[in-house]
């Protein structure tokens, strides 16, 4: 019995690892933007990623499944989380454990996304 209550509350702590993304984005400031940049907005983003991966330099790449599920491959390790949001400031939350957010961009017709240290990658979206 012991052994069942063990791994009863370590399921229910795993389940519990990952966060909700909060309704509103958290705002941004006008250096996260370059030259060039155009802003998009959660319709935008939302037709264009969910249910679709994007592929960085040196193949690492994010699937925005379409049942809401999130993953991120790169050199060989994956991560994954139960959620993804978009947002209408072009921001997107993944629901980890400590929720990411980054910004998207488009950038002379090119995908870019915009980390919290303000590093760019170009990703290319695939279905």
């Amino acid at each position: 019995m012991k052994l069942f209550l063990s791994a009863l509350c370590a399921t229910a702590i795993g389940v519990s690892a990952h966060a909700a993304c909060p309704n509103k984005a958290p705002k941004l400031s006008k250096s996260y933007f370059s030259d060039g940049d155009q802003k998009v907005n959660a319709a935008w983003l939302q037709n264009n990623l969910a249910g679709r991966k994007v592929v960085y330099t040196g193949k690492d790449t994010e699937t925005y499944f379409s049942d809401g599920t999130y993953s991120y491959k790169r050199d060989g390790q994956t991560w994954k989380a139960n959620s993804y949001k978009f947002y209408d400031n072009g921001m997107r939350c993944i629901g980890y454990q400590n929720p990411r957010f980054d910004l998207y961009v488009v950038n002379n017709g090119k995908l870019i996304l915009v980390n919290e240290q303000k590093k760019r990658y170009e990703g290319k979206i695939r279905k």
